[in-house]
C-alpha cells in the first residue's frame, strides 16, 4: 500500500479513533524506551531525537513529538532502505537497518537513524524507526562539528542504508565498525542498543495491533490519517490569500576556513508561494554551497520546511505524510542548502538548514498575518541558531570524554501579536525540550557554573517583546588537557529578526578570560560580574574552532533569542515598568530603544515618555521617501485584507492599495510598499538590539509610515541592495500576478 492508495477497508469512527490514539502511544513508548536505555545529554537532556511508523512506501503515519526536524528526514531513510537493500541485501523479518548519510535521509551525520520493517503474517505491515543525535561519529574535530572541514570524507562515518541486524541477530562486523568510528564508544553503544529497543516496541506493539483488528485495517487507518492532514491543510490553505512572500538571512561566514580569507555572508533566500491549496517553497536564490562545514543536503532543507510548517499552519492537525502533499519544494543542486556531495554538511542542522527553517518560520507567519482567523499563529522568527559548546578533557575518573553543553538550547521565543515570547522556550524545532542539569554537569564534566540565568535586553524589541535567553558563565576546575570548541553563526549578523516593526533579539555573544582572578574573588565570598574579573581577553570569532581551557579560565556565553513584533515605541509604558521590576529590560536598554522616559527614581514617567515618542515618531514622517504617495481616488475605503496587524489592503473605488492603520494610503497594492514608506539605514545595532556587531556588508533598515510615523518594518539588508518586498497579495489588483 502507498500513500496515494484510495483504502478500501470500511472502518467505523469509533474503531479508527482507537487505533489513531494507539499508532500515537506506541510512538511515545519508542520515544520512552529510547531516553531510557540511551541516557545520552542529546536524548535525555535535548530531546534530539524522534520515532515513528511508516507505510510500506515510507510515508509518515504518525511520528513522535520531539524535534521536528527529523519528521521528513526519517521517511526519507525509510525510502532509502528500500531503494537500496529490496535486492540485496534484502528486507525480511527481524532485520534493521542503520543510516547516517546526509545524502540518503539524515540531516547530518551525527544524526544516526535505525529503520525496521514490520510483517504481519508474512506481508510487509509497515516500518517503524528511531533516530537519535549521537556525540561522536569520528571525524577532524570531537562531537563531529568538523569546523575546518572542507568535504564530507573528513567529517566522519557516513553509512548509507546498511543492515545491522539480520533476522534478530545483531551483526558484530558492524557494530564494531561504528564504534571504531567514535571517540565516545560506550556512549555510542548504548545509543544503538537505545534505537534497537525503540523499533522492538513498536514491532511488537503493531503485531498486536493488527492480531486484534487485522493489518488491512491498520494500514487502511494509517493511510486515512494521511488524508485527513492533508485535507486539513489543504483547507486552511484554503481560506488563506494567494500571495508571494520573500525572507532572506544571512550566515556569517563558513567554518573554521573564515578566519582568514573566506570571510564571506552567505544567503539563504526563499520565495513562499501560495496558490490555492498548495504551498511552494523555491530556494533558488540562495548562495552556491560554500566551501565549509555549514551547508546541508536536500534532506537538511527538509528538515527545516518540515520544522517550520508544522506548528504554524498544521498546528491542529496530526503530523504525518499529509502535511507534505500539498507543498513543493524548488531548489537547484549545488547550492548551500541543497549540497552536492562532497560538501561539508556536518554543521548544516544547525547552519543552512537552521536558517531555512528562520526563513520558512518568517515567510509562513506573515502568510498567516494575511487571515483575522490566523493572525494569533503568526510570530516573530524564533532564536536564530545557536553557539554549539564541544568541551573535550580528562575529568576527575580519569578517563578523556567528550561532553556537548546544551545550555545554548535554552532560547527565548519569538512574539505574537498578542503576547510576548516565551523566555526559555528553547528552540522552535524541538517540542519537548530540556536542558542540561548543573549538577549533573559538573560532576561529569570538568566545567563550573559561575552563573546560569536569563539575559535582560536578549528579546528582540517590540510592542510584544521576544522572549530572553538563558546565558551561562563557567569555569574549568579539576580537568586536565580541556579542549572546547565554539561555533557560531548570527555573530555580526542579526538572524533573530523581528516582524511588522519589531527588532532583532540578542545575537550569540561569547567571552573568554584566560588567567582569570575568578578564585581569588571567590574567596572574598562573592560571586563576581565577568566584567569585574581580570584576565586576558583573547578576540573571538564565530568559527572559534578548537581552543584550550585551563583551570580558572572563564566562558561566558549569551545565545540567539526570539524577535519582537510592532513598533516599540507602542509597548505601553506600565509594561516596560514591569519589565524594569522583572529584570527582562535595563534601564539603559529602556531609554535607548523604548525611548522610554527614566524618573530620579529610576521608574517609567508615562507623560514624559509618551511626549518623547511623539517627537520620534514626528521625526520619523521627515524620512526620506523614494516615491511620493500615490494618487488615491475619492470613495468608501474597504477593507479587503490585514497585512500583519497595522498593515491592510484596502480597496477604494475599485482599486486597491496598502495603507497604515492611521488610513494613510501607502502604496498601490499590486507592487512593493516600501518604496512609498519613510525610511533610514543605519548600522548602529546596538541602538535597536543587545547586540554589539554588525557585518560591514549589511545594514538594517527602518520603513515608517510618512504619514503617522508608526514603524513597519525592521529589515537586514546588504548594502546598496533594494528595498525588500515580504509580501504580496497576487490577487490584490484584481488578477493574478
Amino acid at each position: 500500500m502507498t500513500a496515494t492508495d484510495t483504502p478500501t477497508t470500511p472502518i467505523d469512527p469509533v474503531t479508527f479513533e482507537v487505533i489513531r490514539h494507539r499508532l500515537l502511544a506506541i510512538t511515545d513508548e519508542q520515544g520512552a524506551t529510547l531516553a531510557a536505555i540511551s541516557g545520552s545529554t542529546h536524548v535525555v537532556e535535548a530531546s534530539d531525537y524522534n520515532v515513528g511508523l511508516y507505510l510500506p512506501d515510507g510515508s509518515v503515519a504518525a511520528m513522535g513529538r520531539t524535534i521536528l526536524s527529523h519528521s521528513s528526514s526519517m521517511a526519507a531513510i525509510t525510502r532509502s532502505v528500500i531503494g537500496d537493500c529490496t535486492e540485496d541485501p534484502g528486507i525480511n523479518p527481524g532485520d534493521m537497518f542503520i543510516v547516517n548519510d546526509p545524502w540518503k535521509g539524515t540531516v547530518h551525520a551525527q544524526d544516526v537513524g535505525l529503520i525496521a520493517p514490520i510483517f504481519h503474517d508474512g506481508e510487509l505491515l509497515a516500518w517503524t524507526g528511531a533516530m537519535c543525535h549521537m556525540v561522536d561519529v569520528g571525524g577532524m574535530t570531537p562531537g563531529s562539528f568538523c569546523v575546518d572541514a572542507t568535504d564530507s570524507y573528513q567529517e566522519g562515518l557516513q553509512m548509507p542504508p546498511t543492515k545491522l541486524v539480520d533476522g534478530g541477530r545483531v551483526r558484530t562486523d558492524v557494530w564494531n565498525l561504528i564504534l571504531a568510528h567514535t571517540r565516545m564508544a560506550p556512549t555510542v553503544n548504548l545509543d544503538l542498543r537505545a534505537l534497537i529497543g525503540a523499533n522492538n516496541t513498536a514491532v511488537r506493539a503493531m503485531t498486536a495491533l493488527a492480531d486484534k483488528y487485522g493489518a488491512d485495517t491498520v494500514r487502511t487507518v494509517m493511510g486515512n490519517l494521511i488524508t485527513l492532514s492533508e485535507r486539513r491543510l489543504r483547507n486552511r490553505l484554503a481560506k488563506l490569500p494567494d500571495a508571494r512572500v520573500h525572507s532572506r538571512a544571512f550566515l556569517d561566514n563558513d567554518g573554521g576556513l573564515a578566519r582568514s580569507t573566506e570571510d564571506a555572508v552567505y544567503e539563504v533566500d526563499l520565495v513562499l508561494t501560495k496558490r490555492g491549496e498548495t504551498l511552494e517553497f523555491d530556494f533558488s536564490a540562495s548562495s552556491p554551497q560554500a566551501k565549509g562545514y555549514v551547508n546541508c543536503a536536500r534532506s537538511g532543507m527538509m528538515a527545516g520546511i518540515a520544522a517550520a510548517l508544522l506548528p504554524t499552519l498544521a498546528f491542529d492537525a496530526p503530523w504525518n505524510e499529509g502535511l507534505f502533499r500539498p507543498v513543493d519544494v524548488i531548489c537547484p543542486e549545488g547550492l548551500i542548502c541543497n549540497a552536492s556531495r562532497p560538501a561539508a554538511v556536518s554543521g548544516g542542522a544547525l547552519e543552512a538548514g537552521w536558517l531555512v527553517e528562520m526563513t520558512a518560520v518568517e515567510c509562513l507567519s506573515k502568510l498567516a498575518a494575511c487571515s483575522d482567523e490566523l493572525l494569533s499563529e503568526a510570530q516573530a522568527v524564533p532564536a536564530g541558531g545557536p553557539d554549539k559548546f564541544v568541551l573535550t578533557g580528562t575529568g576527575e575518573n580519569g578517563a578523556r570524554q567528550t561532553y556537548v553543553i546544551m545550555d545554548c538550547l535554552a532560547t527565548g521565543g519569538g512574539a505574537y501579536a498578542h503576547r510576548d515570547g516565551a523566555w526559555t522556550q528553547g528552540q522552535h524545532n524541538i517540542e519537548r525540550q530540556r536542558i542540561s542539569n548543573i549538577e549533573a554537569v559538573e560532576m561529569d564534566s570538568p566545567l563550573l557554573y559561575v552563573w546560569r540565568g536569563l539575559v535582560a535586553d536578549s528579546g528582540g524589541a517590540g510592542r510584544r517583546r521576544g522572549g530572553m535567553s538563558m546565558g551561562a558563565v563557567y569555569t574549568v576546575r579539576g580537568g586536565r588537557d580541556v579542549t572546547a570548541l565554539n561555533s557560531a553563526h548570527g555573530w555580526t549578523v542579526p538572524n533573530s529578526t523581528g516582524i511588522f516593526g519589531g527588532y532583532p533579539g540578542a545575537q550569540n555573544t561569547r567571552t573568554v578570560l584566560h588567567d582569570s582572578d575568578l578564585a581569588d574573588r571567590f574567596a572574598t565570598g562573592r560571586i563576581p560580574e565577568v566584567d569585574e574579573l581580570s584576565g586576558t581577553r583573547p578576540d573571538m570569532r564565530g568559527r572559534q574552532g578548537l581552543y584550550h581551557l585551563d583551570d580558572h579560565d572563564v566562558l561566558a556565553t549569551v545565545p540567539q533569542a526570539g524577535g519582537g513584533w510592532g513598533d516599540p515605541l507602542d509597548r505601553p509604558a506600565e509594561e516596560i515598568q514591569a519589565d524594569l521590576d522583572f529584570g527582562a529590560v535595563t534601564p539603559g536598554a529602556a531609554r535607548r530603544i523604548y525611548r522610554a522616559v527614566l524618573g530620579e527614581d529610576g521608574r517609567v514617567d508615562p507623560e514624559a515618555t509618551a511626549r518623547q515618542r511623539e517627537r520620534i515618531r514626528a521625526e520619523r514622517t521627515s524620512w526620506p521617501v523614494t516615491r511620493p504617495q500615490p494618487r488615491v481616488p475619492d470613495g468608501p475605503v474597504t477593507r479587503m485584507h490585514p497585512l500583519g496587524d497595522v498593515l491592510s489592503v484596502v480597496e477604494i473605488a475599485g482599486s486597491r492599495f496598502t495603507a497604515c492603520a492611521c488610513s494613510r494610503v501607502l502604496a498601490p497594492a499590486d507592487g512593493a510598499w516600501r518604496p512609498y514608506a519613510a525610511f533610514r539605514a543605519t548600522s548602529d545595532i546596538h541602538a535597536l538590539s543587545h547586540a554589539t556587531r554588525l557585518d560591514e556588508d549589511l545594514e538594517l533598515r527602518q520603513y515608517a509610515c510618512p504619514g503617522c510615523g508608526l514603524l513597519h518594518s525592521t529589515d537586514v539588508v546588504r548594502r546598496g541592495a533594494p528595498h525588500p518586498d515580504d509580501v504580496r497579495l497576487t490577487a490584490a489588483a484584481g488578477g493574478e500576478r
